[in-house]
């Protein structure tokens, strides 16, 4: 069963799988990403706000770039809590194996 709480800062809904769909009265999305696709886009949207030919979206690109370093700065948070609360040795030498496998792949080319 959904989640729905109303204060006097405005209504919090959730999914019934705790995804946030809604934090006082705006709209959000659960949703994820590759690392490896954000920190391209990140690089990508670091060279093209600043040119001249893209200031009419500036503010744009900006709130963008702003908000995907967040997500990135969520990921380094919980990156390092899986390495330092990895249950088991084995258990974190898998996860870092994978990881590193899929920061250092080949980026998709259709």
């Amino acid at each position: 069963m959904a989640t729905i709480y109303r204060d006097t800062l405005g209504t919090s809904a959730f999914t019934k799988d705790d995804a946030l769909v809604m934090t006082l009265n705006a709209p959000t999305v659960a949703w994820s990403f590759r690392i490896k696709d954000l920190e391209e886009w990140l690089t990508t949207l670091e060279e093209t706000m600043l040119r001249e030919e893209n200031m009419v979206n500036r503010l744009v690109m900006e709130r963008l770039y702003f908000s995907l370093k967040g997500a990135h700065a969520k990921h380094k948070q919980q990156h390092n809590e899986i390495q330092t609360e990895a249950p088991s040795e084995a258990d974190l030498m898998a996860y870092l194996e994978a990881y590193a496998a899929a920061i250092n792949s080949e980026p998709y080319q259709p």
